[in-house]
């Protein structure tokens, strides 16, 4: 490669300062990309890879994009893990010499605000860990919004569980932690975000006092929270050196306690099916697709977190409760709200692009447009009765000065970008006003001048006119060049007379040639002149956006209680939980033949612990396991519940074994992860836990499961004796739950024909003795000689006792047993001669469509 010109000096200068980010280099009207950035940006955005210096024997590989269009081609780095650092030029590229340039912001997986990137009803977080031993320090925002918040806690299965929660987008790092493989590659088995270093060189408390214009961190509830403090740090400094600027919508940190929630761990997140189902990846046939019926992005995203973080105040849960009610009941107060929040912009992630200079004018108008609607919003809410409605409503700012100042300046659609002009009203400043009629009226504007120098001269056959060559002039023939003014300054002779130019036509010529310029400048300078008196009322504008998000989710959870005949739970103090009729809220959303059954869960303390579930496969057990779990949850984030009453204690966690799963990427089977949440469920659980557990032990041979499935019963009801439910097929726990005294059977009831078995997902008290596996085949279409073998087979176990599979009789006359010495065909002769042990899976495939063929 040749030697380096001055501007690829200053790039590769530049480039040294962001080692880890793709370098959007402006060159004129487009971002230039070199070198391994531009190998890797081509590939990603699926452009065009040239080179530099293309004569030389390595020639430098280049690629580029559009300026006006780069968000797209940043969008889609992003998406893939991407930073990438934006270097613009800092002065005019047609004055001699280089061009300055320096990075303005570096755009990275968990700080874009792009709209292409962000999903309007989910957050998208960027995390800061600081690890000490088993603690950890949490600081967690969402620059789209300015949401800030932090908590410190120990032991890693609580770090498992935020970051489940919080689903981080990028994960940030203090350089000496970065670089610790065994830090990096235990976050890594937690989840896909890419994790970046910071070079964080300051006292925490020091940078976030200064940061925040505070003198003690004890107003935001962190003084006492050291981990949560350098964690602090450490985000606040990684987003102040990438964004450089903008980031005024953060304003303050909130701590995050959480004693406050009741942690919901990985299992029960994913078993409950809470934001996503166990087979497929759309939000469809989830808690969340049933209770979410909020219309607003923010209201959205607020759902999402309550689902995550049940409550676990009783005072706290009911006000949410009798906010509910009070909307459900009042048809005038919930109707009014709905009209008031119905099409409502999203006022965080408005107000987090304006701050952040992404906003443009339709952002201020949109911001306007939602403050507009608080006094419509507060004074529906002067009907309510329920106190925690009536404390939004006091919590609720107007900004009417703001609303009405915005409202009279910006157009009602402008434009997308701020340098074209046509934002701001006529009316609203004369200066503009005046630009404006300079460019729509200029020919008028002659003709007045006109008659203004006719009048002041007595020349009737003065003429002014305009060229592009010569400009605006004044026009006198021969005949009258006597009477011209002595101001008149000559500008051209011609045959039949002269052209002249006055001081105030000068000035007016240079206000009308450069009026557009000027006009678009003054516009722009306008925009942000209202940006800046908007920010001014930051904190409010958050304030408000909180409360309508809060209005809008208590709003939903009244409208699902409506449509689908929820109740409200009885909170109580004694431990008991009492469902009558509970339903599951997914499942009786879904389209089948015939109506959900509901079914009843009673336990009380002391009596009536612990349920032991018996009954066949597809018979609903696990929907009702389900469908408690679930009722629990839904009353503690403040919801009505499917069911005809419930009266129940609060809970401090709920823990689910459901279903078969395992994890291939850590290298552990089925039958691992089983035990491995079994044992999260026994070390954790206590008195006011609500349990699940379903077909523990079937993961092992019948006698090991069995005999785990035992030990764990009895564990729960002698040690534990928490409310649990425990579903299971080993026939045998249903003797030992009959001689545990807070124990209890229960089954879900067949009905037998001469025909077939009829599963009426039905729970009654009382154990099962058959698990009806045959039946459960036949529905799964399993071909009928194996059903009648498998029948034959069944008898011969339960008849004659038989324990070892070796000694039962082979039944040679069906199709599937015979001697293979005395068939041949040309299928099994190819069959023979296969070395499967060295075959690869295609192959196999292959082998497999000519056996068919044969």
């Amino acid at each position: 490669m040749s030697e380096a010109t001055p501007m690829m000096q200053q790039y590769q200068a530049i480039k040294a300062q962001y080692p880890g980010a793709i370098l959007f280099f402006r060159l004129g009207d487009f971002y230039e990309m070199f070198g391994s950035d531009a190998l890797e940006a081509s590939k990603i955005l699926e452009i065009t890879l040239t080179s530099r210096d293309k004569k030389s024997e390595n020639p430098l590989p280049m690629c580029g994009v559009p300026y006006h269009s780069a968000e797209n081609y940043i969008a889609r780095l992003t998406k893939a893990g991407k930073k990438v650092a934006i270097c613009e030029q800092m002065t005019d590229p047609s004055l001699p010499g280089i061009v300055d340039r320096k990075v303005i912001r570096v755009i990275t997986p968990g700080t874009t605000t792009s709209e292409q990137v962000l999903e309007n009803k989910r957050s998208r977080f960027i995390c800061a860990l600081f690890p000490k031993k088993d603690y950890f320090g949490l600081a967690f925002a969402d620059l789209s919004t300015g949401e800030f918040y932090a908590a410190e806690f120990q032991g890693e299965e609580a770090l498992r569980t935020e970051f489940l929660r919080l689903q981080p987008a990028e994960i940030v790092l203090r350089r000496e932690d970065y670089e610790d493989p065994v830090l990096r590659a235990a976050l890594a088995e937690l989840g896909e975000a890419p994790i970046s270093s910071c070079n964080f060189y300051e006292e925490a408390h020091i940078l976030l006092t200064r940061s925040f214009k505070i003198t003690t961190l004890e107003l935001f509830g962190i003084a006492n929270l050291p981990f949560a403090i350098q964690a602090s740090g450490i985000l606040l400094r990684y987003l102040i050196d990438t964004q450089k600027e903008g980031l005024s919508h953060i304003d303050r940190i909130q701590a995050y306690h959480r004693e406050s929630f009741m942690p919901l761990d990985e299992a029960t997140i994913r078993n409950l099916e809470l934001f996503s189902p166990l087979r497929g990846e759309h939000e469809e046939g989830t808690l969340l697709s049933v209770l979410d019926q909020t219309q607003t992005s923010m209201g959205g995203r607020l759902l999402r977190q309550w689902i995550a973080r049940p409550l676990l105040k009783k005072e706290a849960i009911e006000e949410r409760l009798g906010s509910v009610e009070n909307l459900v009941k009042d048809e005038e107060l919930r109707a009014g709200l709905e009209d008031g929040i119905e099409g409502l912009g999203d006022l965080e992630r408005l107000t987090g692009r304006l701050s952040g200079a992404t906003g443009n004018a339709r952002d201020l108008g949109g911001l306007a447009q939602a403050l507009g609607r608080i006094p419509k919003i507060q004074a529906v809410l002067g009907g309510a009765q329920a106190p925690l409605l009536a404390e939004l409503r006091g919590k609720l700012k107007p900004l009417d000065e703001l609303v009405a100042l915005i409202q009279s300046a910006i157009v009602d659609t402008p434009p997308l970008r701020l340098t074209e002009g046509g934002i701001i009203k006529t009316g609203f400043h004369p200066g503009l006003d005046e630009l404006h009629g300079l460019m729509k009226d200029a020919r008028s504007a002659l003709r007045r001048i006109e008659q203004e120098e006719i009048a002041a001269t007595g020349i009737s056959t003065l003429k002014v006119s305009f060229n592009r060559v010569f400009g605006y002039y004044i026009e006198i023939s021969r005949g009258k060049l006597d009477q011209v003014p002595p101001h008149y300054i000559r500008k051209q002779t011609l045959v039949n007379g002269e052209r002249f130019i006055t001081p105030e036509l000068k000035e007016y010529e240079e206000k009308v040639l450069t009026a557009e310029e000027r006009s678009k400048a003054l516009e722009h300078e306008l925009f942000l002149n209202l940006r800046e008196e908007a920010l001014k009322n930051i904190h409010a504008i958050k304030e408000n956006a909180a409360v309508l998000a809060e209005l809008d989710v208590l709003l939903s959870f009244a409208k699902g209680a409506r449509h689908s005949r929820y109740c409200r739970p009885e909170l109580v103090r004694e431990p008991v939980l009492e469902i009558k009729k509970g339903r599951h809220p997914v499942v009786e959303k879904q389209s089948f033949e015939q109506a959900f059954t509901p079914n009843d869960a009673i336990f009380k303390a002391d009596e009536d612990e612990i349920h032991l579930i018996t009954g066949p496969n597809m018979s609903g057990k696990s929907t009702y396991l389900r469908q408690v779990a679930l009722i629990v949850l839904m009353a503690q984030i403040g919801s009505f519940v499917p069911a005809e009453s419930v009266r129940m204690r609060v809970f401090d966690r709920i823990f689910t074994r459901v279903g078969a799963n395992d994890n291939l990427m850590r290298g552990q089977s089925t039958f691992m992860v089983e035990m491995q949440e079994s044992a999260t469920i026994l070390r954790s659980a206590t008195p006011k836990s609500l349990i699940i557990l379903d077909e523990v032990g079937r993961g092992t041979s019948t006698f090991d499961g069995l005999s785990l499935a035992w030990a764990i019963f009895e564990h729960l009801h002698e040690s534990i004796r928490g409310f649990t439910l425990f579903a299971t097929h080993y026939h045998e726990l249903i003797k030992l739950a009959e001689e545990l005294p807070r124990a209890q059977n229960h089954c879900v009831l067949v009905q037998e024909t001469e025909k077939e078995v009829l599963f009426l997902h039905q729970i009654k008290a009382g154990g099962i003795d058959k698990s009806y596996g045959i039946e459960v085949a036949r529905l799964a279409g399993l071909p009928s000689p194996i059903l009648d073998r498998a029948k034959d087979l069944l008898h011969t176990l339960e008849n004659e006792k038989i324990q070892d599979p070796h000694k039962i009789p082979i039944n040679q006359p069906t199709l599937f047993v015979r001697d293979p010495g005395t068939l041949t065909h040309p299928a099994l002769e190819r069959l023979k001669n296969l070395n499967l042990n060295q075959m690869t899976p295609l192959e196999a495939l292959n082998a497999l469509n000519e056996l068919k063929k044969i």
